[in-house]
């Protein structure tokens, strides 16, 4: 069965036919590749009271990138668009998940549900969360909220990545890079909390043990809140990392992370939980009058989690230019989930609606993945090839009851008034591996160096995709999807300068369908869509234009078969989804004191479907025309110490469904922050104060899954931690 594929696919395998580059992405060094141990100094940073224990760790951006090719690699040798937010930015901004995270870049949007996880959107386009989050390069099941306090940098990869990931939506990769072992003793200490009511402590220790042992350890105890009222719970995490230079060669690494989260689940406002009868005017009303603290759950709709990922990892240098790296992992998230929602329809004008109940206890999310690869140089006839070729699998089973009950009636509500419900009696059966994910890869890359200022990339992947599950009369598991497909990206890049590129790219890839609705009126039929081919042009500009500060400028235009609802409820492709956009950013010191997060975007997307008179030329749901961020953090040099930022996130309006009868307004979010380092004693302490929504906005956040996600309202974030 192949994957569907839109009307410019022809003209896009036509391009990758005519190009027929050897493939590749450039590995680095193994010495750059490990944490090394430099002052903020050393990089130029002049706040005090920071130690800065890697170069994945310091600064307000970073001119490398591990998430987008195979191996290590300079972002001006990388022709397509990636955002890498090191952990200085995590702390600055006293990050707590990664909508936190997301708002650092204008193409991603972001939907946080309190007491669940949170999904991002990419130039219009959202993630999935089997496919799209990644925890060095390999699969993170993004079905619980992931720790921040072991993450050494979070790389946002934008564009199609199927070369480098297999079967993923268009609009690009999260990807997780792991804190290393230091190589002098490092240890750090923060106590943290929030106006929600969010307390806990995190201790990060690193050091080695001999001169080829290092460790690398991290631990939280939280009780966390959000601004819900009532939903809130415990945090624990701890991570390790022992890294073993048995030569000089090898290297071997082996970590693993454990974490165990639980609260209430919010209750979230839909598109689809208005009764048919309530008019738009009614809908925006009742929207607009809501108060977002309001829990609109049960006590008793917890969703508890736990989750561990481990895994281990080899690198050995074959010889001065060729190195072989492998990792494999193992994740293992369990969870119960039993969410007191709002029933299909039943909201009414004056806020009355049936509460209904999502029963499904002992979920499993084990995916396993792994990737060998080999990086190397040669030149032919004074062409240099930085190469890297390999193989990857993976299997990620999705573990459920497939007797759990969905929508049993708890009794009746009001948003304005919410009334405490018992739980209905439920059927609590056997779990099985309810649907499963396969995929077998074979990939190559080239970095073709021309001359000094001219290079080609081309990469190649075969994948081999099976999808099973169990949605038959028979509930036995059977193969409802199997295929091989070939996906290119070829690039051209010139650098007259070693700090300043220009580049064009083409890039196909294969996204795994999406997840048929509840209300659709054939779900149960089958559990997603057939995987749907993309593809992605891209041209734009990276330069250092001052020293340790990166400008990006991208053009891109993605297609993508649109997955909706029919005439007749039926969800499923009509038509292409095209967005067409223009992203800048300017990220890092702009002048001695003075560091910037910013950017901005100009996204024109659009439904092609000339078919359906009723869809065609609509904009997507849940897609803004325009997003901007800044982020200032500046020194003041008069006061050592001291240094003041500040944030303006502003989003444009979206509509809430594919006709465009429901429009989301637009909003601005402003902070204010300060941070102050000083001495207690012998000891240097760093506090920092930052306040969110300094305007407190009353705005809807993210739309994922049809919902209306809202942003918190105005709070602080503070802490106080010690280096030494």
């Amino acid at each position: 069965m192949k994957a569907y594929r839109p009307a410019t696919s022809v003209f896009a395998i036509a391009i990758a036919s005519a190009a027929c580059l050897p493939q590749a992405a450039m590995a680095q060094s193994s010495d750059e590749e490990q944490a090394t141990t430099e002052t903020r100094a050393d990089q130029g940073k002049t706040a005090e009271g920071i130690l800065v224990v890697g170069k994945r760790e310091s600064g307000y951006t970073s001119d490398t990138q591990s998430g987008a090719t195979f191996g290590e690699q300079s972002i001006f040798d990388t022709p397509f668009s990636v955002t890498t937010i090191p952990q200085e930015v995590l702390l600055d901004q006293q990050v707590r998940a990664l909508g936190d995270i997301a708002r650092n870049d204008p193409s991603t949007t972001v939907s946080t549900p309190p007491g669940f996880n949170d999904t991002v959107n990419l130039r219009g386009f959202n993630l999935d969360n089997s496919t799209s989050y990644r925890r060095e390069g390999l699969i993170f099941q993004n079905q619980v909220q992931s720790p921040f306090e072991n993450k050494a940098a979070v790389e946002i990869i934008k564009g199609p990545a199927s070369v480098r990931y297999g079967f993923t939506p268009p609009g690009g990769v999260i990807n997780y890079v792991l804190k290393r072992p230091t190589d002098t003793p490092y240890r750090f200490v923060q106590a943290f909390g929030d106006s929600f009511g969010s307390v806990g402590v995190h201790a990060d220790v690193g050091g080695r043990f001999s001169d080829t042992v290092g460790y690398r350890i991290n631990a939280v105890a939280a009780q966390e809140a959000t601004f819900v009222e009532g939903v809130a719970g415990p945090r624990y995490m701890i991570s390790a990392l022992f890294e073993w230079r048995p030569t000089d060669r090898l290297t071997i690494d082996v970590e693993g992370e454990y974490q165990y989260r639980e609260l209430e689940q919010q209750a979230n406002l839909s598109i689809g939980d208005f009764a048919d009868d309530v008019t738009p005017q009614q809908r925006r009303a009742l929207i607009e009058s809501f108060d977002r603290t309001t829990f609109l759950g049960q006590e008793w709709g917890t969703y508890p989690t736990s989750n561990f990922v481990g895994s281990i990892g080899a690198r050995y240098e074959i010889s001065e230019k060729w190195t072989v790296q492998a990792r494999a992992q193992q994740m293992r998230l369990e969870r119960d989930q039993q969410a007191a929602g709002i029933a299909f329809g039943t909201l009414q004008a004056n806020g009355d609606f049936e509460q209904d109940i999502f029963f499904d206890a002992d979920q499993v999310r084990d995916p396993f993945s792994a990737e060998i690869f080999v990086t190397g140089q040669f030149d032919t006839l004074g062409i240099t090839h930085d190469i890297a070729f390999g193989g990857a699998i993976s299997r990620n089973p999705l573990r459920f009851s497939l007797g759990g009950d969905c929508c049993l009636v708890a009794g009746a509500s009001n948003i304005f008034n919410p009334v405490a419900l018992p739980r209905p009696p439920v059927n609590e059966t056997p779990d099985v591996d309810a649907i499963r994910f396969n995929q077998d890869a074979l990939f190559v890359s080239d970095l073709i160096t021309i001359t000094d200022e001219f290079k080609l990339f081309g990469a190649l992947r075969w994948s081999r995709q099976e999808n099973l599950d169990r949605f038959n009369d028979a509930e036995t598991l059977e193969t409802t999807y199997e295929d091989n497909d070939f996906v290119p990206n070829v690039g051209v890049l010139y650098t007259p300068t070693e700090r300043l590129t220009f580049y064009a790219s083409f890039a196909e890839g294969v996204t795994q369908g999406e997840q048929i609705p509840i209300e659709a009126a054939n779900f149960g039929t089958e559990a997603f869509l057939p995987p749907a081919a993309t593809s992605q042009i891209e041209a734009g500009v990276k330069a250092e234009i001052f020293t340790g500060a990166i400008l990006t400028a991208a053009y891109f235009d993605i297609s993508q078969p649109l997955a909706t609802f029919d005439a007749d409820d039926i969800f499923g492709y009509l038509g292409d989804q095209v967005h067409r956009g223009l992203e800048v950013t300017l990220n890092g010191e702009v002048a001695p004191g003075l560091r910037l997060i910013a950017g901005g975007l100009y996204l024109d997307a659009q439904i092609d479907n000339p078919n359906d008179p009723v869809l065609d030329g609509k904009r997507p749901s849940g897609v803004p025309e325009y997003q901007i961020n800044l982020f200032a953090d500046y020194e003041v040099a008069a006061v050592p110490g001291l240094a003041l930022n500040g944030g303006v996130f502003l989003t444009g309006e979206r509509f809430a469904d594919e006709l465009n009868t429901f429009t989301i307004d637009g909003y601005v979010r402003v902070d204010l922050g300060v941070r102050y380092a000083f001495d207690l004693g012998d000891q240097r302490l760093t506090a920092r104060v930052n306040v969110r929504n300094v305007t407190d906005e009353n705005f809807v956040e993210g739309t994922a899954f049809g919902s209306f996600l809202f942003g918190a309202p105005r709070a602080a974030f503070f802490s106080l931690a010690a280096e030494f």
